[in-house]
């Protein structure tokens, strides 16, 4: 019957070729996309992109969302904009030395950080930048003129977690869900720095208390904002995958473990690399998949005059040509020795002159 379908219909059997290939082919790409790794960021507009750009790190340290500096944001979004980034990652409480507010130790409410993180956002989307946001950074437990016994509190105690999360966290998020101007959330900006295992602050918390942290905060954002994305900034791929002697804290299930929140997981993994990391630990070295990870990777700090032995304009180009989603380097500031936008310019330049289609957004079309 086989063959006579062959000889005397063979369109027909062409055709049920073709169905076959199809559908095979759509399996693989499912199974491509359920276990490997996209390599790109999705807009609110749906687009995905390569989320190509810098830290703004930062205009006053602890107090920008309260204590705005418009001229300052204004120029460092130009600058990123106009020298070919299209993103930008921005702190908030950091060490919650002037943000949240705080009664009897516990985060009672917010002040002034909604209007002015709005306005930046604003900014943002004016200059076709998009923004992630960092809530928190190790600087919890650092000695920087901040409660540390209720920064301890909130990553160690669910009682004060919550209060942040109800008092400040949620009313956040609930002004500034679906701002175009907003990429994703970050929980905490390398927050292995303030734990037992990995840490160098004064006070230190298990990594145990990390994943719980992280976990509740993902999920109250995930619930209060379904289409929005969440991330953390790991310092280094030691604690972000477990290739070899690694051991990745932030997988889906470790997170729920910790917390006990369904919803409290990440959209993709974000990683740190300076050059004490060496080879070994280096995304300029080794492609993403070389991590053997389950979600995208963007990274998100690395020196902006060039990681260890690799110049900026070879940085980012390899980790677009690499797998990973997103290149941010630190800083805009130039404050610290790492270099600043004018050593960025040629990477971020490059990946905008290139491959406009991963980089310019249609999202922002008809802004002038």
């Amino acid at each position: 019957m086989q063959a006579f379908i062959s000889l005397k219909r063979p369109h027909i059997l062409f055709r049920r070729q073709n169905v076959i290939i199809a559908i095979v082919l759509a399996l693989l790409v499912l199974i491509q996309f359920s276990h490997g790794q996209d390599n790109r960021i999705p807009l609110k507009n749906g687009q995905m992109i390569f989320a190509s750009g810098m830290n703004m790190a930062w205009g006053d340290f602890a107090k920008d969302a309260v204590n705005l500096n418009v001229k300052t944001f204004k120029r460092a979004l130009n600058d990123i904009s106009s020298n070919g980034g299209n993103s930008m990652r921005w702190w908030v409480h950091v060490n919650g030395s002037a943000s949240p507010t705080f009664t009897n130790g516990m985060v009672s409410g917010l002040s002034t950080e909604i209007e002015n993180i709005k306005q930046v956002l604003d900014f943002a989307y004016e200059r076709k930048v998009v923004i992630c946001l960092v809530l928190w950074s190790f600087d919890m437990l650092q000695d920087q003129d901040q409660d540390q016994a209720a920064m301890r509190n909130i990553v160690t105690d669910t009682t004060y977690t919550h209060a942040y999360i109800d008092n400040a966290l949620i009313p956040l998020v609930t002004a500034l869900k679906g701002h175009s101007g907003l990429l994703c959330w970050e929980i905490c900006n390398e927050p292995e720095g303030m734990t037992t295992q990995f840490g160098w602050t004064p006070t230190r918390v298990d990594m145990s208390d990390v994943q719980r942290f992280v976990n509740l905060l993902a999920g109250a954002i995930h619930r209060t904002a379904p289409n929005e994305l969440v991330t953390n900034g790991s310092w280094s791929f030691r604690a972000n995958s477990d290739i070899g002697d690694y051991f990745n804290y932030y997988k889906d299930e470790r997170l729920i473990t910790a917390g006990g929140d369904s919803l409290g997981v990440l959209d993709f993994y974000q990683v740190h690399y300076y050059d004490w990391g060496k080879t070994d630990l280096s995304p300029f070295h080794h492609p993403a998949s070389y991590w053997k990870l389950d979600k995208p990777i963007l990274i998100g700090e690395f020196q902006a005059d060039g990681p260890l032995d690799k110049t900026p304009l070879e940085a980012y180009k390899y980790m677009y040509d690499n797998g990973y989603c997103g290149a941010w380097s630190w800083t805009w500031t130039g404050h610290d020795g790492n270099g600043d936008v004018n050593d960025a310019k040629p990477g971020m330049q490059y990946l905008r002159d290139h491959y406009p289609e991963d980089i310019v957004s249609t999202f922002f079309d008809g802004i002038d």
